[in-house]
């Protein structure tokens, strides 16, 4: 063979220069590629400058007798993207084998040239399991599945990594059904012994499908098996049972799992956790995966700030981006939105422009982040001009950005704006009003005291079905405007679709406690006890020295209960001297006069704030957090605290976000 001869002849000890080791290892790679290569052990993968070196050696040669070779080099090339070189090369070799033909096959599939690939495919002489399997694949990457199913059943013998390639094909194109489906045919008629790429291939197709009884079925199979259970795939087991919304059982997959020394073992917990909203075990799984010394990664940290952003624990979000900066975590506008989205709903929008103003390539999705910020936080001027350059900046908008929007006109009192802007939907936009955009308008138009157009919008403009939201919406801005008639034909409605919602009940006693008409109240709130409704409880939490503190309405639980109590006698005497009277009508039970007034005053954002007061130096900041809207008692009762006792107060409600500075808020009373 001239290789062989080559590689003799090079090699011979008279042949060799005597230099320094590394010019001889110089000499050889200049004169014969082949050689240096081959004694070099990298006959199996080379880069794209070795690729070159033994192509044009081969040129030079008129030789392509070493099928292995060649082979290596069209692989090379395809698999830098370089199908051109690749295909010449092919086009060249006489006596082309069946790897030759699937390398290049497999080139063209893996850039999305189905076209080229199936023309080569009909043009083999012969082919193989290989073969068929790269087509199969390759099809299922570029979303045909059709194709690729029509391969699979062209396929005389078939293996597991045939069967493999379809579910696969199925499971990332949105087929979750197709791709069970093949799954349980392969193993139920012993078509093929599975094996954990099987495994791996089909789980995340449940995942997506958000069946449980699926999911569970592979477990068992899983389990029979005898495969042994891995890290990667107690991962997806978890990453599926979350998806699915059976977090015991992922977390009990997730506890079995031997291997948690790895980030990857962690982060579809984490995931799953801040999916499925349970923030707070988020949050402790989180402190866990610390005191493991498990070093957390970009997926880690995109996962957890959602978490920090529900608790409004303000020290630990800023911990977290220390934790981004100190490891080196790439940040890009994912990450970007991620961090803007945690300060500006723990209170910070100062901090949340700062990281938008850094975060390189922004995308639709940071804007989003930032003008949804500047919204809750009643900056609606700045996130009006953050839109205007969002648009000279040509960035797509989408249904998020146009929420954000209307929301900002609604907290900041733009009426004019947001009906505007609601217009240029679709006249502008192009796009099709949602009814979370439905529900913007009518909440604009509700804050606004214009009940009778919103009422309008409702029954006669909107092309969608109003849910409760919007109807909840309406109930609200009756109560704000004292509107018992409109009141009642919201509630009607709200009763309808969702008898056991407690807010509706509370919302229409409340409007009609204002209309002074207490035996209609006294019903409403009969009516609810009586068909089993339980009042949502209300709870507000503040941190300190990095912990957060929790109140229910009335709590006594916490080690400083007395504490706070004393201070809350203290600042009722001083709330009193300055003419605050507690509004006893927003009590929704049947009271005496005096429980009515210790009721109101133990609200959880007055106890949260109390406790504020003794743990915090005088001039700090208190940051609430309140799960429901802010009662008008409670709005007074801030803006009077900021005043005395010389205490920013930052209150994130249901709604949007209050900033209480010396009597006066943020909100405008507007909220």
């Amino acid at each position: 063979m001239v290789l062989n001869n080559l590689v003799n002849v090079r090699h011979h000890p008279t042949n060799v220069r005597r230099k320094k080791p590394d010019s001889t290892v110089k000499q050889l790679e200049i004169s014969n590629p082949v050689s240096y290569f081959l004694l070099n052990g990298r006959s199996k993968r080379y880069t794209v400058q070795e690729a070159k070196q033994l192509h044009s050696y081969f040129i030079k040669l008129k030789s392509d007798s070493n099928m292995y070779l060649v082979n290596s080099i069209i692989h090379t090339y395809a698999a830098n993207g370089d199908l051109n070189t690749a295909h010449r090369l092919f086009d060249r070799v006489i006596d082309r084998d069946v790897v030759s033909w699937t390398t290049l096959i497999d080139g063209y599939a893996k850039i999305g040239n189905m076209g080229v690939a199936q023309q080569l495919f009909d043009s083999m002489p012969e082919r193989n399991l290989v073969s068929w399997n790269v087509l199969i694949s390759g099809f299922g990457k570029c979303g045909d599945v059709k194709a690729a199913k029509k391969a699979f059943d062209q396929m005389i013998e078939r293996d597991i990594v045939s069967w493999n390639s379809l579910i696969s094909s199925y499971a990332r194109n949105g087929f979750a059904k197709e791709a069970f489906e093949v799954f349980c045919d392969a193993l139920v008629e012993n078509l093929v012994t599975p094996n954990k790429v099987m495994f791996l291939s089909v789980l995340p197709a449940i995942a997506e499908s958000g069946c449980a009884f699926w999911g569970r079925c592979v477990h068992s199979f899983i389990l029979r098996s005898g495969i042994e259970v891995d890290s990667v795939l107690c991962s997806a087991l978890v990453d599926m049972y979350s998806k699915c919304d059976d977090l015991d059982m992922a977390f009990q997959v997730f506890e079995s799992n031997p291997f948690r020394g790895n980030v990857a073992s962690w982060n579809p917990m984490l995931s799953g956790l801040v999916r499925n909203q349970r923030f707070e075990e988020a949050l402790e799984l989180f402190r866990w995966m610390q005191f493991e010394n498990v070093e957390s990664d970009y997926v880690t940290m995109v996962a957890i700030l959602p978490a920090i952003a529900d608790s409004g624990a303000l020290s630990l979000g800023k911990w977290a981006h220390s934790y981004i900066q100190k490891m080196n975590i790439r940040m890009n506008a994912t990450l970007g939105s991620a961090l803007v989205d945690m300060y500006a709903k723990c209170g910070c929008i100062e901090l949340a422009l700062d990281v938008f103003a850094v975060v390189e390539g922004k995308t639709t999705e940071l804007w989003n982040a930032m003008i949804t910020g500047l919204a809750i936080h009643g900056c609606g001027r700045d996130a009006l001009k953050l839109f205007s350059q969002m648009q000279i900046e040509n960035l797509e908008i989408d249904d998020l950005t146009v929420s954000a929007i209307l929301n900002a006109c609604s907290h900041s009192g733009f009426v004019d704006d947001g009906l505007r802007f609601f217009s240029n939907i679709k006249d502008v936009y192009k796009m099709t009003p949602k009814i979370q955009h439905y529900g913007c308008i009518v909440d604009i138009l509700g804050r606004a005291g214009r009940l009778e157009e919103a009422k309008d919008i409702i029954c006669n403009k909107m092309s969608i079905k109003p849910d409760i939201i919007i109807w909840k919406s309406l109930l609200g801005a009756c109560r704000t405007h004292g509107n018992v008639e409109i009141g009642e034909f919201a509630a009607k409605h709200l009763f309808e679709l969702c008898p056991n919602d407690s807010s509706s009940y509370v919302l229409m006693s409340s409007i009609y406690e204002a209309a002074g008409r207490s035996n209609e109240a006294v019903l409403m709130r009969k009516k609810m006890i009586e068909g089993g409704v339980k009042k949502e409880p209300g709870f507000s939490s503040i941190e300190s020295g990095g912990v957060v503190h929790k109140f229910l309405v009335g709590d006594k639980a916490h080690p400083r209960a007395e504490e706070i109590y004393t201070m809350l006698d203290d600042i009722r005497e001083k709330l009193k001297s300055r003419g605050y009277q507690p509004n006893k009508q927003l009590v929704f039970f049947d009271l005496h006069d005096d429980e009515k007034e210790d009721a109101i005053f133990h609200h959880s954002e007055k106890l949260a704030t109390a406790f504020g007061l003794i743990n915090s130096n005088r001039g700090d900041p208190l940051r609430i957090v309140k799960n429901l809207r802010m009662c008008s008692d409670c709005h007074v009762f801030m803006k009077l605290v900021s005043e005395i006792y010389n205490h920013e107060i930052v209150v994130r409600d249901h709604n949007r976000f209050h900033h209480f500075v010396n009597g006066k808020c943020s909100c405008m009373d507007y909220w």
